[in-house]
């Protein structure tokens, strides 16, 4: 039971279940909307579990480092008419 339960996937397993209601809810009311986009939120997390991309996996997002312009650097503006 242990050896399964550290098997699993536990990111893939909130998505699939998300996206599987949305189809479900898709097709009783017959919105192809919301059926059509958990069918594509189904495939987003199987290929976001495939390669572990997506937040829950390593990082979330991308958060860009801040630059600082040193004295040798000088910012050039330009003027808008």
């Amino acid at each position: 039971m242990r050896n399964l339960l550290v098997k699993i996937d536990w990111i893939l397993v909130p998505r699939l279940l998300m996206g599987g209601a949305m189809c479900i809810v898709g097709y009783q009311t017959s919105d192809t909307v919301s059926g059509g986009f958990g069918l594509l939120f189904v495939i987003y997390a199987i290929i976001g579990s495939r390669y572990k991309i997506g937040c829950g996996y390593n990082a979330c997002g991308y958060t860009p480092k801040r630059k600082t312009v040193t004295a040798k650097e000088t910012i050039k503006f330009t003027e808008i008419k």
